[in-house]
């Protein structure tokens, strides 16, 4: 069972400590998903922001691409950011189960 970490408080520290802990369990190969909250994309858009790093390097933990609320976002908010950055996010599915999730954790 995967862990879901959804990222809703838009400041800079809880965005930064919910990803830290998504890393850190990649790390040690627990399943993880980040769901990143309309809250949060300001700090996602800031190229400055620790969050803004921490998204484009997934890849390295072996984590799949973190899910953005589709009711909120269209596909072409993908193509307005930097195309590393886009490359690890995409549109949460239409159905999430919450039975695939042996936890689901917010920040």
């Amino acid at each position: 069972m995967s862990i879901l970490i959804k990222l809703r408080t838009p400041t800079e520290l809880a965005s930064y400590e919910g990803c830290a802990l998504a890393m850190t369990l990649a790390t040690f190969g627990q399943p993880v998903q980040l769901y990143l909250d309309a809250a949060v994309f300001n700090i996602l858009m800031n190229p400055k922001s620790r969050l803004f790093g921490m998204m484009q390097s997934l890849d390295l933990y072996d984590m799949p691409k973190a899910w953005l609320p589709a009711d909120v976002f269209s596909g072409w908010v993908l193509g307005m950011l930097p195309q590393d950055l886009a490359a690890q996010l995409t549109l949460e599915p239409e159905v999430i189960n919450g039975n695939d999730f042996s936890q689901i954790l917010t920040f």
